[in-house]
């Protein structure tokens, strides 16, 4: 976890716990790194600002009220010689988190997933769901339930691709679960899904024993380059797993039923539109999981948030 030495730490201050604080102090401590700690405070609807006089005045006293909260949590921090600033940010969550991020070049963001108290149905709300699209750096979205410790990591790997930047990703995803993992005294998996191009379509085109082959050659090379990759990049223990499925399904139903706390995984941007689309399979993987997910991003990743 040393990588991360600018960390901010997205909060709502209005909560009676703050957990995620606590974690983010830990990695700082650990990386020899800084923290902000952020809040947000939102415009009020045009409806509000049109039949209330003083609403200006009363989001003043609400931007007040949210930065002493963040000195409060702040204070004990720096007695313990961590490196904490506060900022109470204006706008949209999610834009506003984002601009600080490249404003300052944070290289985490960290916050709270609303589970079931997201207006949005997805398990990180809208504003953890578009810092997972947008967030040119990685973003560390906790679990409420999560414990202190992470008793089960999983990194999701795609060693199919020739891509210099997947193998990059890979090696990142790899190296952060190993050392989460170690550090925790947690188990650590890798997973890989595949699957055969067209299959439907060759299914319906060749004859039974030839396709078999194909399904038969297709497994042992994707087995064979995962396995080299691991062997080659951790010599900890890792419990390996290539599943042949969509990886969406594959990897939420190895979560679920392998009590998996923290998926590690890569981010990219594949749609030519840069930030907007994630690649393989990312999107509809974030969207199915109930987990702690820490979502890394390529070097070359460009958000479509602007800085006014």
């Amino acid at each position: 976890m040393n990588e991360f030495k600018h960390i901010l730490v997205a909060t709502d201050t209005r909560l009676p716990e703050h957990p995620i604080v606590d974690k983010a102090a830990e990695i700082a401590r650990n990386s020899g790194g800084k923290l902000k700690i952020v809040d947000t405070a939102s415009e009020f609807p045009w409806t509000v600002r049109l039949t209330m006089t003083d609403h200006q005045h009363l989001h003043d006293l609400l931007v007040q009220e949210k930065a002493e909260a963040l000195e409060s949590l702040a204070a004990p921090l720096r007695d313990q010689g961590i490196s904490v600033e506060t900022k109470v940010l204006e706008g949209k969550s999610s834009v506003e988190i984002i601009r600080e991020v490249i404003r300052n070049q944070h290289d985490l963001v960290m916050r709270v997933a609303r589970g079931a108290d997201s207006r949005s149905g997805s398990f990180f709300g809208n504003t953890g769901s578009r810092l997972l699209r947008q967030c040119p750096c990685s973003v560390w979205l906790v679990s409420k339930s999560t414990t202190p410790k992470f008793k089960h990591v999983l990194a999701c790997l795609d060693t199919s691709s020739d891509d210099a930047m997947d193998a990059e990703l890979n090696q990142r995803v790899l190296k952060l679960s190993d050392a989460i993992s170690s550090y925790h005294d947690g188990q650590l998996s890798a997973i890989h899904t595949w699957s055969i191009w067209n299959e439907q379509m060759l299914k319906g085109r060749l004859g039974q024993e030839q396709f078999e082959e194909i399904e038969r050659n297709t497994e042992k090379a994707v087995q064979e380059k995962f396995h080299s990759f691991i062997a080659s990049n951790t010599e900890a223990p890792v419990s390996s797993n290539v599943i042949k499925g969509d990886p969406e399904e594959a990897i939420t139903q190895f979560t679920q039923a392998k009590n998996v706390d923290l998926v590690v995984m890569g981010t990219v941007a594949r749609s030519g539109i840069a930030g907007i689309v994630t690649g393989n399979s990312a999107e509809q993987i974030l969207s199915n999981l109930q987990c702690s997910v820490l979502a890394l991003k390529p070097s070359n990743f460009s958000s479509p948030i602007q800085v006014e």
